[in-house]
């Protein structure tokens, strides 16, 4: 009896074992191609919010990789934004801006849950997604245009400024809209182009014009050399003309020694003057040295502070403006 039992159960484990799995469908793993109006993607989640999610994914990284055709591969590196960048460089910046597609409407193919997970089929429309990526871009260059065109009354320090913030902006804007032509290589995005262009060529021929002096006395000479040091890195002029604006740093220290340590407290104010003598920005910044050496040491640890903090902020921002 325990026999017979014992065999039953071992057919009806055999038998379970035996279960094929549901194959997932022949539509997941060979897709329609891509054409004139229609992008597809699959994905698979343990949800309809995880499967669509890839699915999207993996039409970004498909849109991505159309762009390889519009460099030369033979090319090691191109001049772009002023700045010379390899052509992996490029592509990575592209697929990064391809992960953030504006999709307003995804529309569902095909579905099937398979142990537990969903396996999907989608589609997009191109136009409709050229269309909510264009208003977008459109956008951005419209607030752009509109502060630029703000400052025109303003000093040429301040129109400079408002130029570089848009300058670093150029690469997202060059990228976006080579983007566009990515999704619809039909449309016309030379306006566009020309637009970006015109920008990037002001920027550069205000920043070879543009004449600052810096003005500290002998306390403040470390942090001065620190903002001569990025002024220059970016092109700019650092004179004793100071046609275009003056920066004025004023330092206030106070030291004591304190259990072995030499300590220094540094209160630097900075104050952007323009070619007028007006003021139109100013920082303060409060900074602390240590040192166990003397107070040498923990004046130069307060610039290297200063040093980091410019380099994390921009040149810029870290004078205020």
């Amino acid at each position: 009896m325990l026999r017979h039992f014992l065999l039953a159960l071992l057919l009806l484990l055999y038998s379970g074992c035996s279960t094929s799995q549901p194959a997932v469908a022949s539509w997941y793993h060979t897709p329609p191609r891509d054409t004139s109006t229609t992008l597809y993607g699959v994905g698979e989640g343990v949800d309809l919010a995880s499967a669509k999610a890839m699915a999207l994914s993996q039409i970004a990284h498909s849109i991505s990789m159309t762009l390889e055709s519009r460099y030369d591969k033979r090319d090691q590196s191109i001049r772009f934004n002023t700045q010379e960048q390899t052509l992996q460089e490029i592509e990575h910046h592209i697929t990064t801006q391809a992960q953030t597609l504006h999709v307003t409407e995804v529309h569902i193919d095909n579905e099937q849950w398979v142990s537990g997970r969903l396996y999907l089929l989608v589609h997009i429309e191109r136009n409709k997604l050229y269309a909510e990526e264009k208003r977008l871009l459109e956008e951005r260059l419209k607030a752009h245009r509109r502060r630029i065109e703000q400052t025109a009354a303003h000093s040429a320090l301040e129109q400079f400024v408002q130029l570089q913030r848009f300058h670093d902006d150029l690469n997202e804007l060059q990228n976006r809209m080579t983007l566009l032509h990515a999704i619809d290589a039909t449309r016309d995005t030379s306006s566009y182009r020309r637009e970006i262009e015109t920008y990037e060529d002001r920027y550069e021929a205000q920043k070879k014009a543009l004449r600052l002096k810096i003005v500290a006395d002998e306390k403040s000479r470390g942090f001065k050399q620190i903002i001569a040091q990025k002024l220059s890195a970016l092109g700019i002029n650092v004179d004793s003309s100071g046609a275009d604006g003056t920066i004025v740093l004023t330092l206030q220290s106070k030291k004591e020694q304190l259990s072995g340590y030499y300590i220094e407290q540094c209160r630097l104010h900075v104050n952007c003057r323009d070619a007028d003598a007006v003021g139109v920005a100013s920082r303060d910044y409060v900074l602390v040295g240590t040192s166990r050496i003397d107070f040498s040491q923990s004046y130069h640890d307060c610039v290297q502070q200063f040093a980091l903090e410019v380099t994390q902020e921009g040149i810029f921002k870290s004078l205020g403006f």
